[in-house]
């Protein structure tokens, strides 16, 4: 009996936002490609990263290596110290491993020589597709999660690790006058999103945060995030990776930083909505954040609430127009066969 046919992608071994804006969509493009054969999906990739593929995989095999996220640091398609020897046999044990078993059609990986590693456009924008599916895992605890007063959710991604030189010092100082802003308490729900050791929490603990989620197998930080972006009303944060798969997802976004036509154009897929605050000291005041912050989000709400209200007279209209000029009231009329 002939082998399944499979397509294999990966190792992934560099930055977030590189595999999920660069690298992983291509699953959701060749599944589409393929969905008349019986082609099977197996990517190989850090384990928290797994719903970047989510349920469009068909088999998610976890990438280990020794002083990932510690000596060695993603940078762009390349993991820093990681040499391409090594690199190389994780390709081949990957391949080697399952050819045995399936007709490999193609493999897919980045090329993380100098300078290819840097190549934003190391593979073709036409050959992604950008409707993720995290696993289902995610949605349930994200949903028992957030409260169920039908509040706008703002994302909060405060970016922040020790020693960069991009780490904006006031974000104690902004959440504590967002808290003093009542109106916007009572408005909008805010969630702070980051990963441990790469974000600023509040000390007070007065916002959602999604590292209160406790994860279960089936779920992981960026599946969560994912979840949460699909709920989201607006997201605000210093130049990274959360701002940037907000705009993935079509959110709305204020965003400050030092790269303004990188994060509002070259990442911008869909031209979602941006505001770009240049700030290359990243030393911009919280007075001014909270100003700009509280125009938008006031801004889209009046927005969407004046087309709810536009909806509801026009559903109106319509009713009064289906009744007869003889039966104004739609009552039912005396002697009339009621079908």
């Amino acid at each position: 009996m002939e082998n399944p046919s499979a397509i294999l992608m990966g190792p992934f071994v560099g930055e977030l936002y590189w595999e999920a804006g660069r690298f992983a969509p291509m699953l959701m493009y060749f599944k589409q490609q393929y969905r008349k054969q019986n082609v099977k999906f197996i990517i190989l990739t850090r384990e928290d990263r797994f719903d970047l593929y989510g349920r469009h995989a068909d088999i998610l095999v976890p990438l280990r290596i020794p002083g990932d996220y510690g000596d060695k640091m993603p940078e762009c398609f390349r993991l820093q110290g990681l040499g391409k020897n090594k690199y190389d046999e994780i390709v081949r044990d990957f391949k080697n491993k399952y050819e045995t078993k399936f007709n490999i059609i193609k493999h897919i990986y980045p090329d993380i020589n100098k300078p290819h590693f840097q190549n934003k456009n190391q593979f073709a924008r036409k050959q992604m597709l950008f409707n993720f599916s995290p696993r289902k895992k995610n949605y349930e605890l994200v949903e028992n999660f957030l409260p169920n007063h039908g509040k706008p959710l703002v994302v909060l991604a405060p970016r922040f690790r020790k020693g960069f030189r991009r780490n904006w010092k006031h974000w104690e100082s902004f959440y504590d006058l967002l808290y003093k802003n009542k109106d916007l308490i009572d408005n909008f729900n805010f969630i702070i999103c980051g990963k441990e050791g790469e974000y600023r929490p509040d000390g007070q603990k007065r916002f959602l945060n999604m590292n209160d989620i406790v994860l279960e197998d089936g779920a992981s930080l960026i599946g969560l995030l994912m979840v949460i972006l699909e709920k989201a009303f607006f997201t605000f944060g210093s130049q990274s990776a959360i701002p940037n798969i907000s705009l993935l997802y079509k959110v709305d976004v204020l965003e400050f930083g030092c790269q303004q036509s990188l994060h509002t154009r070259t990442y911008n897929i869909h031209n979602s909505p941006i505001t770009f605050i240049d700030n290359k000291q990243y030393n911009i005041e919280p007075e001014k954040i909270i100003k700009k912050l509280r125009e938008l989000l006031y801004k889209k709400k009046e927005k969407i609430d004046h087309g709810k209200t536009k909806e509801r007279l026009v559903n109106s209209k319509q009713k009064q127009g289906s009744r007869s000029p003889e039966n104004p009231s739609g009552e039912k009329l005396p002697g009339c066969a009621t079908g």
